[in-house]
Protein backbone atom coordinates (compact mmCIF):
# COMPACT_ATOMS: atom_id res chain seq x y z
CA UNK A 1 0.00 0.00 0.00
CA UNK A 2 1.31 3.23 -1.33
CA UNK A 3 -0.58 5.66 1.27
CA UNK A 4 2.13 6.75 3.61
CA UNK A 5 5.46 6.11 1.43
CA UNK A 6 6.99 9.46 0.66
CA UNK A 7 7.23 9.90 -2.69
CA UNK A 8 10.85 9.78 -4.01
CA UNK A 9 12.02 11.88 -6.56
CA UNK A 10 12.61 10.93 -9.97
CA UNK A 11 16.66 9.42 -10.04
CA UNK A 12 19.13 11.75 -11.94
CA UNK A 13 20.48 10.41 -15.59
CA UNK A 14 24.59 10.66 -15.40
CA UNK A 15 24.72 13.78 -17.67
CA UNK A 16 22.19 16.04 -15.34
CA UNK A 17 23.81 14.47 -11.89
CA UNK A 18 27.48 15.38 -13.59
CA UNK A 19 25.81 19.15 -14.46
CA UNK A 20 24.28 19.52 -11.05
CA UNK A 21 25.13 22.09 -8.83
CA UNK A 22 25.75 21.06 -4.92
CA UNK A 23 24.81 23.81 -2.01
CA UNK A 24 25.39 23.99 1.53
CA UNK A 25 22.33 23.51 3.99
CA UNK A 26 21.60 27.16 5.11
CA UNK A 27 20.78 26.07 8.25
CA UNK A 28 24.53 25.27 9.42
CA UNK A 29 27.17 27.06 10.46
CA UNK A 30 30.56 26.60 9.67
CA UNK A 31 33.83 28.11 9.89
CA UNK A 32 37.79 27.34 8.00
CA UNK A 33 39.96 27.07 11.04
CA UNK A 34 44.08 27.77 10.72
CA UNK A 35 44.97 24.06 9.64
CA UNK A 36 43.03 23.83 6.51
CA UNK A 37 40.04 21.69 8.16
CA UNK A 38 36.10 23.16 8.10
CA UNK A 39 33.89 22.46 11.36
CA UNK A 40 30.70 22.20 10.70
CA UNK A 41 28.10 22.96 13.24
CA UNK A 42 24.65 21.13 13.16
CA UNK A 43 21.80 22.92 14.77
CA UNK A 44 19.52 20.31 17.20
CA UNK A 45 16.30 19.11 16.36
CA UNK A 46 13.30 20.75 17.57
CA UNK A 47 10.90 17.43 18.33
CA UNK A 48 9.07 16.37 20.60
CA UNK A 49 11.49 13.15 21.62
CA UNK A 50 13.90 15.34 21.64
CA UNK A 51 12.83 17.77 23.70
CA UNK A 52 11.70 15.10 26.02
CA UNK A 53 14.76 13.19 25.91
CA UNK A 54 16.74 16.84 27.01
CA UNK A 55 14.50 16.79 30.40
CA UNK A 56 15.65 13.66 31.49
CA UNK A 57 19.27 13.61 29.92
CA UNK A 58 21.92 15.95 28.85
CA UNK A 59 21.36 16.67 24.71
CA UNK A 60 23.45 19.62 23.82
CA UNK A 61 21.85 22.17 21.34
CA UNK A 62 24.90 21.57 18.76
CA UNK A 63 26.75 18.71 17.49
CA UNK A 64 29.82 19.89 15.08
CA UNK A 65 31.41 17.98 12.60
CA UNK A 66 35.33 18.18 11.86
CA UNK A 67 36.27 17.50 8.24
CA UNK A 68 39.38 16.35 6.46
CA UNK A 69 41.72 18.31 4.11
CA UNK A 70 39.92 16.41 1.75
CA UNK A 71 36.45 17.33 2.11
CA UNK A 72 37.01 20.27 3.67
CA UNK A 73 38.40 20.83 -0.27
CA UNK A 74 35.12 19.77 -1.24
CA UNK A 75 33.03 21.87 0.83
CA UNK A 76 33.78 24.98 0.23
CA UNK A 77 33.49 23.91 -3.23
CA UNK A 78 29.72 22.96 -2.47
CA UNK A 79 28.66 26.91 -3.35
CA UNK A 80 26.44 26.35 -6.00
CA UNK A 81 29.08 27.74 -8.79
CA UNK A 82 30.99 24.56 -9.12
CA UNK A 83 29.27 21.86 -10.55
CA UNK A 84 29.91 17.99 -9.23
CA UNK A 85 31.99 17.58 -13.01
CA UNK A 86 34.42 20.62 -12.02
CA UNK A 87 34.55 19.05 -8.74
CA UNK A 88 35.66 16.26 -9.78
CA UNK A 89 38.90 17.52 -12.19
CA UNK A 90 39.59 19.70 -8.91
CA UNK A 91 39.79 16.48 -7.25
CA UNK A 92 41.71 14.92 -9.97
CA UNK A 93 43.97 17.69 -10.63
CA UNK A 94 44.63 18.59 -7.02
CA UNK A 95 45.25 14.84 -5.84
CA UNK A 96 46.36 13.23 -9.25
CA UNK A 97 43.75 10.15 -9.58
CA UNK A 98 42.39 9.12 -12.59
CA UNK A 99 39.35 10.30 -13.72
CA UNK A 100 37.27 7.15 -12.49
CA UNK A 101 39.02 7.17 -9.37
CA UNK A 102 38.22 10.56 -8.68
CA UNK A 103 34.90 10.64 -9.80
CA UNK A 104 33.70 7.21 -7.61
CA UNK A 105 35.23 8.76 -4.59
CA UNK A 106 34.26 12.58 -5.28
CA UNK A 107 30.17 11.22 -5.84
CA UNK A 108 30.19 8.92 -2.70
CA UNK A 109 31.58 11.78 -0.59
CA UNK A 110 28.85 14.21 -1.81
CA UNK A 111 26.42 11.14 -1.21
CA UNK A 112 27.18 10.50 2.15
CA UNK A 113 26.90 14.44 2.73
CA UNK A 114 23.72 14.86 1.13
CA UNK A 115 22.70 11.94 3.11
CA UNK A 116 23.37 13.87 6.12
CA UNK A 117 21.48 16.21 5.15
CA UNK A 118 24.41 18.57 4.92
CA UNK A 119 24.00 19.52 1.16
CA UNK A 120 21.77 19.74 -1.65
CA UNK A 121 21.98 19.93 -5.07
CA UNK A 122 20.39 22.46 -7.99
CA UNK A 123 19.63 20.62 -10.82
CA UNK A 124 19.32 21.91 -13.97
CA UNK A 125 15.75 21.97 -15.74
CA UNK A 126 14.96 20.44 -18.62
CA UNK A 127 15.38 23.48 -21.46
CA UNK A 128 13.03 21.54 -23.70
CA UNK A 129 10.22 21.99 -21.84
CA UNK A 130 10.41 25.48 -20.62
CA UNK A 131 9.08 28.48 -22.77
CA UNK A 132 10.92 31.67 -23.50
Amino acid sequence: MRLFRKKSPPPLDRRDLLRARPLRNSRLSWEKMDDGEVMISIPRRNTWWVGLMARIFYVPSRRTIVLDKIGSSVWTRCDGEHTVESLISLMREEYKLERKEAEVSTLTYLKQLMEKGLIGFAVPGNRANTKP
